[in-house]
């Protein structure tokens, strides 16, 4: 029925057309951009090419694919502007290729300059191959019998290990963990590959469109300047994509930490107004049920108490919020220090030869106040170094 003339715009500045997309673009009537914000668009618009902008429709292919489809029906030819180079795995350009024949329509692509960087290319695809070779027969046992279900504790792992390299300040240690939580990435996405639903370019490419459409006032024709606008901006855009009204903006994914799932809602219901005037408030808050716990306590009602506790968690991540703190990582910091000091008595009490429960709490509580004293110590000595 109609033609589909797909035109590979370039990395970004206009001089990156090709002579064969330049021509394109002219002829294409109507011609429509999948980023009305990429620098091609002014080149168009100077030029008095008028062109329709499918931006607001990224989070939701299927209307732009029928928008597309539809249009090729109508006019016999189009044109469709995609940033990059279509023949270098856009999503869209995959789903396009996939309908059209089912409509009658004819693809013809117009390639362009890459926005790939060629060595990186490279690596990544080279590390593709290696995990597609250990998932082969001829590859590793271990690595072939894995699921998305038998990863998740390997993900959840890594990813707490690249916290800790951060909070150590290990930038060695921060590069190789942030090459294990890719293998994890990678892993994911090869097993997907395999199952026929998606491979790690259809990650990538919906990462960039997704990078894209929730910054508009990077990409776009908005414009926003401070931090919290861009933010305001950034979980609107999220909204739409989600089609969430309001009750659903206050959903949370259930599989998070409660800690940060908390964080989550309460963030959102202060978005809604629904929040302490001040950090006051929030600590008032808390104190009330800190008392409501030890009623609780004193009644001996084993339910009552575990529910008066989870108001005082609750109550305490609000504070943590106000504070502008994370409640999960503040209190990995704090599992971190219990442990390092009570290592500490571990080795005090190794020198004695002699079992940890076989001294007094005031024995340990020495060993306790000698662990702090060495963390103040050292953090004095870390600041005057920098």
């Amino acid at each position: 029925m109609g033609t589909i003339v797909i035109i590979g715009l370039g990395p970004g500045s206009p001089h990156h057309l090709t002579a064969a997309a330049k021509r394109a673009l002219r002829r294409s009537k109507p011609l429509y951009f999948q980023d009305g914000g990429h620098p091609a668009a002014r080149y168009c618009r100077e030029r008095g090419l008028r062109f329709h902008s499918l931006d607001r429709f990224a989070a939701t292919s299927r209307v732009a694919l029928s928008i597309l489809l539809s249009a090729a029906a109508r006019h016999l030819r189009i044109g469709y502007a995609v940033p990059g180079n279509p023949l270098e795995g856009n999503s869209m350009v995959r789903k396009l290729s996939c309908r059209a024949p089912a409509w009658g329509h004819r693809i013809r692509i117009i390639p362009g300059i890459s926005l790939a960087v060629p060595g990186k290319n490279r690596s990544l695809q080279r590390l593709e191959r290696i995990m597609t070779l250990l998932r082969s027969p001829r590859g590793c046992p271990w690595d072939r019998r894995q699921t998305h279900h038998s990863l998740r504790g390997c993900l959840i792992e890594e990813a707490y290990e690249v916290i800790a390299a951060i909070e150590r300040k290990d930038v060695v240690a921060l590069e190789e963990e942030l090459g294990d939580l890719l293998l994890q990435i990678i892993f994911h996405s090869e097993i997907a590959r395999e199952e026929g639903f998606f491979d790690l370019n259809a990650v990538i490419e919906g990462l960039i469109d997704k990078l894209i459409r929730r910054h508009p006032h990077v990409f776009g024709a908005a414009r926003e300047t401070t931090l919290a606008g861009a933010a305001v901006r950034w979980e609107e855009v999220k909204d739409l994509e989600r089609g969430k009204g309001e009750a659903g903006r206050m959903q949370v994914d259930p599989a998070l930490p409660a800690l940060l799932r908390a964080y989550k809602v309460q963030q959102r219901a202060a978005a809604f107004g629904f929040d302490w005037p001040s950090l006051e408030g929030a600590v008032e808050k808390l104190k009330e049920e800190a008392a409501e716990l030890e009623d609780a306590y004193s009644l001996g009602v084993s339910d009552r108490i575990e529910e008066e506790y989870g108001d005082f968690l609750f109550a305490a991540v609000n504070v943590a919020r106000f504070l502008k703190i994370n409640p999960e990582l503040a209190l990995g910091k704090a599992l971190q220090k219990f442990l390092a000091r009570f290592s500490h008595i571990s080795s005090q009490a190794a020198k004695k030869n002699r079992s940890i429960n076989s001294f007094s709490l005031e024995e340990m509580d020495r060993w306790w106040e000698e662990a702090k004293i060495k963390e103040i110590t050292a953090k004095k000595q870390e600041s005057s170094s920098q």
